[in-house]
């Protein structure tokens, strides 16, 4: 059993209660996909919200096999390459489930918005740092620039690690690059010192001679069902079998499984 599969059944229990108690700008993303995107011809279809990360692959895994299919979900992949991006899907009803981090879930402030979580999932994070920037430990990024995410789990995540190392609030200038793939290309290329990437991003980096300086799984994302689903007894049926064939997917899968 692989190492992510270990600590996703020993988190799973504590996600959900962990999940809410840490309490917009897109692209285009929507427009891509057409009438499967706003309940058209696949109306049918339950559609979900995923990020190009290792977690949602093992749902991306359950299509490609068949195995949702035998499972009996009917469901529809709609990708976005940033949480802010998924953000939207939360406020525009692209999706009826999403893949999204708690800490921006509650700063969504309309009265409407009630999203529910679904399937707490703990996301594999790194802290990478270019090679050609001579950063060797975390007190090397003092004054250097780290891409995250804002306003999440991440950052979360990396103010622990400079609060751990002594270091002040402007010791280290956080880029918000909202996007994964985008983030990765600017580690890469040293456009930035370092960032924070999921995988198979940060495996790539690491590949290139990139440094890994912190790693960590967090909990606090997973899946979310959106309010106008919770109210319908087909799609919370939908959202049920999802969960159902996610876990059994996980079950099934090896670490040679990536998006």
């Amino acid at each position: 059993m692989s190492r992510y599969i270990k600590d996703f059944l020993a988190i799973y229990l504590c996600s959900s209660i962990l999940a809410f108690s840490s309490c917009t700008n897109a692209d285009d993303t929507s427009t891509r996909f057409g009438s499967d995107a706003t309940g058209g011809t696949d109306s049918l279809s339950l559609r979900v919200a995923v990020l190009p990360i290792k977690e949602c692959d093992i749902l991306r895994h359950a299509q490609e096999s068949g195995l949702a299919s035998r499972m009996g979900l009917d469901m529809t992949l709609v990708p976005y390459d940033a949480m802010m991006d998924m953000d939207t899907a939360v406020l525009s009803g692209m999706a009826h489930v999403y893949f999204e981090d708690s800490l921006r879930i509650c700063r969504i402030k309309a009265d409407t918005i009630r999203p529910l979580m679904l399937l707490p999932i703990p996301v594999e994070l790194k802290l990478i740092s270019n090679k050609d920037k001579g950063i060797e430990d975390i007190n090397g990024l003092k004054t250097n620039m780290v891409g995250l995410a804002r306003w999440s789990q991440s950052e979360q995540w990396m103010n622990a690690i400079t609060d751990s190392n002594g270091m002040e609030d402007m010791d280290v200038y956080y880029a918000q690059i909202n996007s994964i793939p985008l983030r990765f290309s600017m580690v890469n290329e040293g456009l930035i010192d370092a960032g924070i990437l999921p995988q198979p991003w940060a495996d790539s980096l690491l590949s290139l001679g990139h440094n890994t300086l912190r790693d960590t799984i967090l909990c606090g994302m997973g899946f979310f069902i959106s309010p106008d689903a919770q109210k319908d007894s087909i799609r919370q049926q939908q959202a049920l079998l999802l969960k159902k064939v996610y876990l059994e997917a996980l079950k099934q899968s090896t670490d040679t499984i990536t998006p």
